[in-house]
């Protein structure tokens, strides 16, 4: 029995050294350092005092299907990004964002994580759960809604 117990705490000790091995911050020189992320929404949340989990009202809508995201990437970092509303009759921010290309960066700071614009501390889109996400509200105050993107990959 003793000399399994020494077994045991030798594999152990073995799995633990492998395990505290220093990482290395350095980027896989095979992947691009530079490169571009499209995004197009997934779901549009309605969420009123009836449905506190929201309802997906991008079926009822043909003008979501043309809204998108792009983010930039430069030196692997967030760096600036792109905003199409498309055909979409509002805007889901309480801001004027540039027509085109407009440098951010990805505010790992505060929570939720979110894509803010340079110079400025307006968000562009919050990071959760894996996903990017705006909310806003319209004229309604007891109505908000939530884009939800996902990413293309063509």
């Amino acid at each position: 029995m003793k000399k399994y117990l020494i077994l045991i705490i030798a594999a152990c000790s073995l799995f633990v050294a492998q395990s505290c091995k220093e990482v290395s911050n350095q980027m896989d020189p095979d992947y691009p350092a530079d490169y571009d992320v499209n995004y197009a929404l997934r779901e549009v949340l309605e969420i009123d005092p009836v449905n506190v989990n929201g309802i997906d009202v991008m079926p009822y809508f043909d003008f979501f299907n043309d809204f998108r995201f792009v983010i930039h990437y430069r030196d692997g970092k967030i760096s600036s990004c792109e905003m199409s509303n498309g055909d979409v009759p509002f805007s889901p921010f309480q801001f004027d964002i540039p027509e085109g290309e407009v440098e951010c960066y990805f505010d790992t700071q505060r929570l939720p994580n979110a894509i803010r614009l340079t110079d400025t501390d307006e968000v562009i889109a919050y990071y959760s759960k894996g996903e990017f996400y705006i909310s806003f509200q319209l004229d309604c105050d007891e109505i908000n809604y939530s884009y939800y993107f996902r990413e293309i990959t063509e």
